[in-house]
């Protein structure tokens, strides 16, 4: 009876999680759903696909918007924007009034104030972040390698990151580990931790799927209905040896998925809770997929990942210079910018680091000079694009969050997740006696 009552938020929950962990996929974004059918709490969500606020220096009343649902230009100082492109991006940049735009399908550049856009450089690579110097154009891609290339496209220099471990000698708060190992991102390296999850969730979806079908077929039986074959297949794939892949996975995931739910209760433990290096899982030892933000400025080379911000003079070496998570990184003629995710802002001025105060968590881009200057995030107050559909990602986001149902549904999402550990247990033990009898073993 636990996996019938559970089944269904199971799978909602496990086939939302598995798109959700691949945000670089297009149609999730592409496919959209009216307004008019959807709550308001997931209508909210839409603000989050927004990754970069550009107003142009010259004329303030031309304002671009930039995200997961493509490029939003306005020519009214944000009362209408119109989709000029519809291809996912990550970071606008302006550099001399030429647009720079790093995007799930390559960069591209527009040179009339993002009217048209046309294809660039790393074409049909999945680019996640870009800075912009007189020095050249530095990239990365897919968060894993570092470009660097010239104005007209051509590229000097291509390499993975590779950062001492000396280097990476750094504890870190549970509350990191936490969000680390339910996002897919926290185990192992060269996508392993993906790979995990995704394996995870799919066999949760085929579990939960033959569980109802058998349910279904043992009620007909009981009837005296001839369903012996269909029913002997599906009991092989529901008891399958495979799933002992899963379970632990699948543990984790239950786990950190009932603090997450319950972020602010458990901030505290989670954030003062010190996880230490040595018994980290493998990824820390390298983060060499972990490349979040980037920055070339005055010849120098900088990186964000979850340890911090990391200097080079050549891309080769690097150097921790700023602890705490690096989401995003701009700079101006003399300034260095972090946004930090579940870590401090800064700003590095005059050959110092020092925090940047009043400004919101998680920034994504930055217009105008001294008291003048705003900070764009997901919670700003500017003016987005009114849609009027909501995306497939939004969606799924919100259900698994809970938030499309009720503000309440996240205990319900905390019950299905303790059956679920249950249900683990209890299938391990049959197994376990399976085996045993299979072996000859009382």
């Amino acid at each position: 009876m636990a996996g019938i009552t559970s089944g269904v938020v199971l799978l909602l929950l496990a086939i939302s999680g598995f798109f959700l962990n691949h945000d670089n996929w297009k149609f999730i974004y592409t496919t959209t759903v009216s307004n008019h059918y959807l709550p308001e709490e997931t209508i909210k969500l839409g603000s989050k696909l927004y990754n970069s606020y550009l107003i142009d220096t010259e004329q303030n009343n031309i304002q671009l918007l930039s995200g997961f649902r493509g490029v939003f230009r306005s020519n009214d100082s944000g009362k209408n924007y119109r989709q000029i492109l519809d291809i996912p991006s990550y970071t606008l940049v302006d550099f001399n009034a030429v647009y720079y735009l790093a995007t799930t399908e390559g960069m591209y550049i527009s040179k009339d104030k993002g009217l048209h856009w046309e294809s660039f450089a790393l074409k049909g690579e999945v680019v996640t972040a870009l800075s912009v110097d007189n020095k050249g154009i530095l990239a990365v891609v897919d968060k894993a390698e570092l470009v660097l290339l010239q104005f007209d496209g051509s590229v000097l220099d291509r390499s993975s990151v590779k950062i001492e471990k000396k280097e990476l000698i750094h504890d870190i708060s549970l509350g990191r580990l936490v969000r680390d190992v339910h996002y897919g991102r926290g185990l192992f390296d060269d996508g392993l931790s993906l790979l995990l999850n995704d394996f995870s969730t799919l066999w949760l979806i085929l579990l939960a799927s033959t569980g109802y079908v058998l349910w279904y077929l043992i009620q007909r039986i009981r009837k005296k209905k001839q369903y012996k074959k269909p029913l002997s297949f599906l009991l092989k794939i529901h008891t399958s040896s495979w799933v002992l892949v899963s379970v632990i996975p699948l543990i984790l995931l239950a786990l950190t998925g009932i603090l997450l739910d319950h972020s602010q209760f458990f901030g505290k433990f989670l954030h003062q809770t010190t996880v230490p290096h040595k018994v980290l899982p493998p990824i820390y030892r390298t983060l060499k997929e972990d490349i979040w933000s980037v920055d070339l400025h005055d010849g120098v080379y900088r990186i964000g990942n979850r340890y911090g911000v990391y200097k080079s003079d050549d891309m080769k070496q690097w150097h921790l210079e700023s602890k705490g998570f690096a989401y995003k990184m701009m700079h101006d003629d003399k300034r260095v910018f972090v946004s930090g995710m579940g870590a401090a802002n800064r700003v590095y001025s005059e050959n110092r680091w020092k925090t940047l105060e009043n400004t919101p968590h998680m920034f994504k881009s930055i217009n105008g000079e001294g008291e003048s200057r705003t900070y764009f995030s997901s919670s700003s107050d500017m003016r987005l694009a009114k849609l009027k559909d909501t995306t497939l990602y939004t969606i799924l986001l919100s259900i698994h969050d809970g938030s499309f149902f009720a503000s309440w549904w996240v205990f319900v999402n905390d019950f299905v997740s303790v059956l679920l550990l249950i249900l683990l247990y209890t299938g391990l033990r049959l197994w376990y006696k399976r085996i045993r009898v299979k072996f000859g073993y009382r």
